[in-house]
């Protein structure tokens, strides 16, 4: 599976915008176990996804093949060896017009 890694996290991941969680050929995993993996070979990520409890933080989404994990089950939310998952911190601000 692919995770993309936003510009905001890279420096956590050696400045690596994707990186490959090897899992079998028909595998399935959930988001928070690919998000472990990733811990595994990049630590410091961790305490900008998951918060103290190790819930996906508020500020953060996850997306697996384009759906918003939070209504697939969040952390639970199943994934492939072909999936691909994007973390993307939410986005405030702007101005009235």
């Amino acid at each position: 599976m692919r995770v993309h890694i936003p510009s905001a996290l890279r420096r956590w991941t050696g400045g690596r915008d994707v990186i490959e969680v090897p899992l079998a050929t028909g595998a399935r995993t959930t988001a928070g176990e690919a998000i472990e993996a990733l811990v595994r070979d990049y630590p410091g990520i961790r305490d900008r996804v998951l918060d103290e409890q190790g819930e996906l933080r508020r500020h953060v989404n996850i997306f697996i093949d384009g759906n918003n994990a939070r209504f697939m089950g969040g952390l639970k939310a199943e994934a492939g060896a072909d999936s691909e998952m994007w973390i993307h911190p939410a986005l405030s601000g702007g101005a009235r017009s």
